[in-house]
């Protein structure tokens, strides 16, 4: 984090997180699982096992609250992100993980996990209103992937109308769960919750975005493996191709070159840096504090991976 301050209390808040879930196994004889658990929630970023707790935190609820719906979250993330690998056939074997079967098994348990801790909560008001977010959300997601994964080729304009619509399902929503669980721990308004709830969508928009153009931004010798995704889009868009075709190119360095050249570069760090904005605006509504200032910095931190963003980001407006 820019500041050591920030930095220093996300990580003591990821802290508790993980420190909770070590603190005891109603089902310990599933030995497998938590030692799977354990292991991908100690890989998750500090950032993001803090933001229900931050939300909790400026809708003045409590962090003992906000730690408890941040585990139930984490599970539904872990458990979201191994079944879009599984179906995106993106899924890498791994020890305890020897294949496809055994991860969407462990991402089963994941999903009772989750609610089993929103059970365990002492405020059962909190705890209904999170399970209703997280259903909801987690439903939200699903239709989101079915749509992805059912999608019939079009022209390019109407895929990429389609491509906005299926991510700001699919990947807004599960960061929605995050920021409006957090709040259902807090006590003020609705106006509140709702920004929050804005502020994680434009999350979610985010990371999937760089998720889609990891291809574009880490230029590479590795062969291409192409998908439907925005670079693509806006590549044919650029060169007037209104059909989906690949481009006659072989290395991730020679299409981003390619996207380079059309303009196509430009386009993706704008876009990145405009749901940026979205997000920190969202947070309009909160009052100025120690945890909106943690949230209205954690947008800039994640595009400072980027080298081509983070320099153009250097010459925005601070926010």
């Amino acid at each position: 984090m820019h500041n050591a301050m920030w930095g220093q209390a996300i990580a003591d808040y990821a802290a508790r997180v993980r420190d909770l879930r070590r603190s005891g196994d109603p089902n310990a004889g599933f030995v497998d699982f938590h030692q799977f658990r354990a292991e991908q929630m100690q890989g998750l970023p500090d950032w993001q096992l803090a933001l229900p707790i931050l939300a909790a935190l400026a809708t003045g609820g409590s962090a003992n609250d906000g730690a408890v719906l941040a585990s139930a979250w984490a599970s539904l993330f872990l458990a979201s992100d191994m079944m879009d690998h599984i179906e995106d056939r993106e899924f890498v074997p791994a020890l305890g993980m020897p294949s496809p079967e055994v991860a969407a098994n462990l991402a089963t348990g994941l999903i009772f996990d989750a609610f089993q801790t929103l059970a365990e909560m002492k405020n059962g008001r909190c705890a209904r209103r999170a399970a209703l977010i997280f259903s909801t959300c987690g439903l939200d997601a699903v239709s989101g992937q079915h749509r992805d994964l059912t999608q019939q080729e079009a022209p390019v304009e109407d895929m990429l109308q389609e491509y906005w619509e299926t991510i700001i399902l699919k990947s807004g929503s599960v960061f929605r769960a995050a920021l409006q669980a957090g709040a259902a721990a807090g006590k003020r308004g609705r106006s509140i919750h709702a920004a929050l709830a804005d502020y994680g969508v434009a999350l979610g928009v985010m990371l999937q975005l760089i998720d889609d153009c990891r291809d574009a931004f880490s230029p590479s010798d590795e062969a291409m493996h192409w998908q439907t995704t925005l670079p693509l889009l806006l590549y044919l868009l650029a060169i007037g191709e209104d059909h989906l075709r690949y481009p006659e190119v072989c290395t991730r360095a020679a299409w981003s070159a390619q996207l380079s050249e059309t303009g196509v570069m430009d386009a993706l760090s704008a876009l990145l840096l405009q749901w940026k904005a979205r997000a920190v605006e969202s947070l309009a509504p909160l009052q100025d504090g120690f945890e909106k200032s943690i949230l209205g910095h954690i947008p800039a931190y994640i595009l400072e991976s980027i080298p081509v963003v983070a320099a153009e980001a250097s010459h925005e407006p601070a926010a």
